[in-house]
């Protein structure tokens, strides 16, 4: 009795624990839509419907350029909404990541393309703020833009790097949150593909600590009443 006890009591530390997990989400487009995604700040963001293109066997979905906020999430779909206000409420343990493509044929007069972030809350006073400082997530010369080549990768980066401002009280636990993606550039014909867009939140390990003061103490426990 008394071990099925002690079972009973690590089990409840490790769901305490457990609550300390990531919230993820992930943007993979396998299912040949874009998921959501849509235009920067229109009133409908869905109604852009990105086109969604099958490259090397994974499908990806195409943002061309215009404009400079090229396309956004938005709104309070779990898991999205869990995963990105943890992320902004913890931005040095959190990250935003995702794999790009971009094929240059077919480019024309392009001379430089930059990838970047941002984000936009959903509450008053509506603050904005954007991953897009002097080095860039990805940068292309025009020299690259001119070679017909293909240029790929995946960026990974801590939210607290680089340019994001989340000291807006407005950015915590807010009720809709604007996630979206930044191209700037030149040229006509211009384009890139996005996969694995991934808001990865991790909350502050508290639980996690608690779970380690508390198996030792239950063990002790045990050891007393044996």
């Amino acid at each position: 009795m008394r071990r099925i006890s002690l079972l009973a009591a690590v089990a409840a530390a490790l769901f305490c624990a457990a609550s300390a997990s990531a919230q993820v989400k992930v943007f993979d487009f396998e299912d040949l839509t874009d998921q959501g995604w849509g235009s920067s700040f229109g009133a409908d963001d869905a109604s852009a419907n990105h086109a969604i293109v099958n490259i090397g066997g994974s499908n990806r979905m195409q943002l061309n350029l215009g404009g400079f906020q090229v396309g956004s999430i938005n709104g309070s779909a779990q898991p999205y909404l869990a995963a990105i206000n943890t992320a902004l409420a913890n931005p040095t343990i959190s990250t935003i990541s995702y794999d790009w493509y971009v094929d240059t044929t077919g480019f024309t007069g392009a001379t430089f393309l930059q990838l970047g972030t941002f984000v936009n809350a959903g509450q008053a006073p509506f603050p904005y703020t954007q991953d897009f400082p002097a080095v860039k997530d990805v940068e292309l010369g025009g020299v690259d833009l001119a070679s017909g080549q293909v240029f790929q990768g995946t960026h990974t980066e801590l939210v607290s790097l680089k340019a994001y401002d989340l000291s807006s009280p407005a950015f915590v636990n807010a009720p809709g949150m604007r996630f979206g993606l930044i191209m700037n550039g030149d040229g006509t014909g211009v384009k890139v593909y996005f996969d694995n867009i991934t808001i990865t939140g991790v909350p502050e390990p508290a639980s996690l600590a608690l779970l380690g003061l508390a198996i030792p103490a239950l063990v002790g426990l045990r050891r007393r009443r044996s």
